[in-house]
């Protein structure tokens, strides 16, 4: 389950704090991932997604959370989309909830080994929209068109459409974000059987 009180936007620190330490303008529009630095969470793809957005959308910033081996990989391949200074790789974290305010949607696109992926709970309970692949576990979790959007796996092509709409539409962002919480708070609230639930 996940401690609401902790992952709420309340808790956090706020947005444009953690984005000053972090380098990323705070009119930004920041697409993130928190994920362990290995092939089958789908990096490749989603910087794959995000240089085909990029030039539609100048304010579109890309947080890469998490450590791991494929770590000079990632690097090498950020260095070559030209989009460097749009795309933050800020390694291993142990403030996940301020990280994950600074965010304005959360995408995860793994296409093997999840369970129910604690990640996009933690994202869900902070308010933001989620774009994953429909897989076992993220389909677990994420209701689709309600909560964020379930596409297809190693497929950057079918990421492009629903980061795009969540980019262009706030509201869109704001209402699946809010639907999100209520969903975690609903059913994978830690608390739940003790027979209480978070705000």
């Amino acid at each position: 389950g996940i401690d609401l009180s902790r992952f709420s936007r309340t808790a956090a620190k706020s947005s444009g704090a953690i984005r000053s330490k972090l380098g990323i303008p705070a009119d930004a529009l920041v697409i993130g991932i928190a994920a362990t630095l290995r092939s089958w969470k789908g990096h490749d793809y989603l910087l794959e997604a995000f240089t085909g957005l990029a030039d539609k959308f100048p304010s579109a910033h890309l947080l890469i959370v998490g450590d791991g081996p494929r770590r000079q990989h990632l690097m090498e391949k950020i260095a070559a989309t030209g989009l460097a200074e749009r795309i933050h790789l800020i390694g291993h974290r142990e403030d996940i909830p301020d990280v994950l305010a600074a965010m304005d949607l959360f995408a995860l696109p793994s296409y093997a080994n999840e369970g129910v992926p604690q990640a996009i709970m933690q994202a869900m309970a902070m308010e933001l929209p989620v774009v994953s692949t429909d897989t076992i576990g993220p389909r677990e979790s994420v209701e689709d068109g309600v909560t964020g959007f379930l596409v297809g796996v190693r497929n950057s092509e079918a990421l492009l459409k629903p980061l795009r709409t969540l980019i262009a539409e706030p509201e869109l962002r704001i209402r699946m974000g809010k639907a999100g919480r209520k969903r975690v708070r609903d059913q994978f609230d830690r608390r739940a059987d003790q027979g209480g639930h978070s705000a």
